[in-house]
Order: C-alpha cells, then structure tokens, then sequence
C-alpha cells in the first residue's frame, strides 16, 4: 500500500452478485481496475452461449472486445475473510467498464436493448451511479430597510 491508500481499501478484490432481471452477474471490486463483471455471466444474460472448451473467449473475440479489457482471475486472487463468498470457479475472465463498453458496441442491438441501460446504472467503474442530491432553494436576500408588510 502506497501513502495515498486509505487503510480501509481492499487489497484483495471481493466477489458480489448483482440481479439482473431473472439472472444474476457475478461482479468485483478490483483494486487496480475498479468494478468489474464476470464475462460468462454478462454473455449468458444477454444471449449468448460460451460453450466449452474455450468459454467466452471466441464470443469475446467476436465482439471485439480486446484483451486488455479482460481481466483473468483465480479462485485464490479472491478475499474470502470473514464470512465473503468464495468463489466456485477455479479461474474466469472479468470484463472492465471500457470492455463492457466494447461488448456492447459489438453485440446486436437487442440483445443488449436492456444491459446497456442496466450496465450504465451499476458501472462507473467503481461504484454505483447516485442520483444528484437536490440543491437547496436560497432565501431571498431581505433589503436592509425590511420586508414590504413590515411598515
């Protein structure tokens, strides 16, 4: 951990499970790389099939999504401490925002009609997206001499 690295910052990332619709996606908070979501879960979700033996990687390919947006981690990179889920997979490809942003450029129109809104709401690279907090309403300024009913 450098100096600038809060002390409650996890060195390991944790493995979450996020709805979508009836599915569930398997998510991450990786230290280095921010949010991330689990490939196989991402194409299963939106159509696609990753068969074996080469999973999602043809599928991945196929959409353009580039190696440097796919994140390959194994069950022992997990933080599995007090009481965190391990993970049931020995190794999976996790996709960053900037690759969930390149499979969903790639992937027909309506299979992502409802991930690309629902990605946009749970990724920002890091933290789910909050709604702004409302501006409070400023007080008109009263003249020095009072308000008008005052006389």
């Amino acid at each position: 951990m450098t100096d600038a690295t809060p002390m409650h910052a996890p060195t390991s990332p944790v493995l979450h499970k996020l709805p979508f619709g009836e599915k569930t996606i398997r998510a991450t908070r990786h230290p280095a790389h921010g949010r991330m979501l689990m490939a196989h879960d991402v194409l299963l979700a939106i159509g696609y099939t990753p068969k074996p033996p080469h999973g999602a990687r043809p599928i991945l390919a196929g959409l353009k999504v580039s190696d440097a947006n796919r994140i390959t981690l194994t069950r022992e990179d997990f933080d599995t401490t007090e009481g965190r889920p391990e993970p049931t997979f020995p190794k999976a490809t996790f996709l960053t925002r900037a690759g969930l942003d390149e499979l969903v450029a790639g992937a027909a129109a309506k299979k992502v009609k409802t991930f690309g809104p629902w990605m946009v709401d749970v990724m920002e690279n890091g933290s789910p997206k909050r709604k702004p907090k409302p501006v409070p309403e400023v007080a008109p300024e009263v003249a020095p001499e009072g308000l008008p009913w005052e006389e």
